[in-house]
């Protein structure tokens, strides 16, 4: 499980403000992303530093969405309950600042889509064919053999994960969907489905943060959804009781928090400390 310093190398990372608000808020709330993407201003007391974490937003197909949109919002959470926790003020300062500098209002999400798509697009922009050629061939294999970028050899068989090898990869998933569909180009373009909301989806968030875990250097694979169980571990090493984690998680039964339990860096001194002295200087 992360420990602070490997979760701050992951936070500096992050593309923009939006990015890391909605990082810290998930790691000091231990919060689902399906109720992360749900939180408008009115789920927060900012007065009290209080959060109700009240509904979750999941994507449908259309066949199981009332009107045909992607984005569905329950007016509950996963488990079917409501709750309510105090959160650290200093998280609680930096969702404010948020939701004013980008003016969400009282019943708007405070994490759309559109605060994160410009910076995702951005960091993804296609290399054209002389830049995949400017980038060469692989470091030598121990068979004696390298292979160029941008290819099924440099992906594949070398392993490597360039921005030519991750564009190939890219491009012969999508086409073999296609194949495999019969769908054209032209349907699997973005407004193939149409959907009025601005929910952050998944997808999105996945590859904003795998982008920052890459450069970020870890010597493990930081899921984004281990963001919450490095919430339950910090304050389970800290010494709060499993009946309060459990609650702040969501979760039905103790059994399954205390798979949260796990040994940290003993020489981190930040370790033992409560979620507010440990990130309380995060901005």
């Amino acid at each position: 499980m992360a420990t602070k310093d490997q979760f701050l190398r992951v936070y500096k990372a992050l593309p923009s403000q939006p990015a890391k608000v909605l990082a810290r808020l998930g790691v000091s709330t231990g919060a689902r992303l399906c109720e992360l993407i749900s939180f408008i201003p009115d789920h927060f007391d900012f007065d009290a530093d209080m959060l109700d974490v009240r509904r979750s937003t999941v994507k449908v197909t259309s066949r199981y969405h009332p009107t045909g949109d992607r984005f569905l919002t329950r007016e509950y959470t996963k488990n079917g309950e409501h709750r309510r926790f105090r959160i650290d003020h200093a998280v609680s300062l930096m969702v404010q600042e948020h939701i004013a500098e980008n003016g969400v209002g009282p019943r708007q999400v405070i994490f759309p889509v559109r605060l994160f798509a410009s910076t995702e697009a951005a960091g993804r922009a296609r290399l054209t064919e002389d830049e995949i050629d400017a980038l060469g061939f692989t470091d030598e294999l121990p068979n004696g053999r390298r292979y160029k970028h941008g290819t099924l050899g440099g992906y594949v068989t070398a392993q490597c994960r360039c921005a030519g090898c991750k564009q190939w990869s890219a491009d012969y998933a999508r086409d073999r969907k296609r194949r495999r569909t019969g769908r054209s180009a032209r349907e699997w373009s973005p407004a193939w489905r149409s959907d009025p909301t601005e929910y952050l989806g998944a997808d999105v968030w996945r590859r904003i943060w795998n982008t920052a875990v890459d450069e970020a250097g870890l010597p493990f694979r930081y899921a984004p959804y281990q963001v919450r169980h490095t919430h339950a571990s910090w304050l389970i090493d800290q010494g709060v009781d499993l009946a309060r984690v459990q609650y702040r998680l969501g979760r039905g039964d103790l059994q399954a928090t205390t798979r949260y339990v796990k040994i940290l860096d003993e020489e981190d001194p930040k370790a033992a400390e409560v979620m507010s002295a440990m990130l309380g200087d995060v901005a």
